[in-house]
């Protein structure tokens, strides 16, 4: 299981430029925290949280006191990265207020535990992608499952089908029809890794009609099979 780690930032100078697999999630506690990556800089407070999505290279300093998570890229989903890359520094509202003060306590007790920090941690996942979901971006989560009109989730957002697939690619990085794949395979990964569906069973959970199209599909984003994906997890259902 990919563990989460943590480290405290004091009163720095700039730390030069890096690149890890890792993502960040960054607590300001005392004054600032600049941060630098995709030629884009930002300066965070103790009322903001930020995200420094993994394998970008980035530089940072620190004029306080600031906690650092270390995530490991698997707990980021690609159907989520752009999304959280582009909205990297979220205001702390009283929900996130209560949260971030459980993670903070929780890095902070002696008795430590990793299942409940990847708890809070994916909690805090939640409310920072739900943030920023447009209504058709909340309709395919959804929906993911059943036929989806572009039509229809551009009626969501105002638009006329051409506007609202550029739109779209702008703000998630990929046309519809390629976010709604991840998504039903991200959704596929967390059943197969879960249960002992047949794959037919799983494909047709996912909004696919056959396992030949959804075998497809997957190899086609994870590169495996899904029977082959399911042997590098250590599961061994058929």
């Amino acid at each position: 299981m990919s563990l989460i780690s943590s480290y405290t930032v004091q009163r720095s100078d700039k730390v030069r430029t890096h690149v890890h697999p890792h993502a960040h999630i960054i607590l300001p506690i005392q004054k600032t925290f600049y941060i630098q990556f995709l030629n884009r800089a930002y300066e965070l407070t103790p009322a903001q949280i930020g995200f420094v999505p993994p394998g970008v290279p980035h530089d940072y300093s620190c004029k306080g006191l600031s906690l650092t998570l270390n995530i490991p890229a698997e707990m980021v989903k690609p159907v989520d990265l752009v999304l959280l890359t582009e909205n990297c520094v979220v205001d702390i509202d009283e929900e996130l207020e209560l949260l971030v003060d459980l993670i903070k306590r929780e890095i902070r007790s002696e008795k430590h535990s990793q299942e409940s920090l990847r708890y809070l941690f994916y909690y805090l996942y939640d409310r920072l992608v739900e943030r920023h979901q447009t209504p058709s971006l909340r309709y395919l989560h959804a929906n993911y499952a059943g036929p989806v009109s572009i039509a229809e989730l551009a009626a969501m957002e105002g638009y006329n089908t051409a506007y609202y697939t550029e739109w779209f690619k702008t703000r998630v990085g990929c046309t519809p029809s390629q976010y709604l794949q991840a998504l039903r395979i991200e959704k596929a990964k967390e059943i197969l890794a879960t249960t002992h569906y047949r794959v037919l069973d799983v494909a047709l959970q996912v909004g696919y009609t056959n396992g030949s199209s959804f075998i497809r599909a997957f190899k086609s984003v994870v590169g495996v099979t899904p029977r082959e994906y399911r042997g590098q997890i250590g599961t061994d259902q058929a």
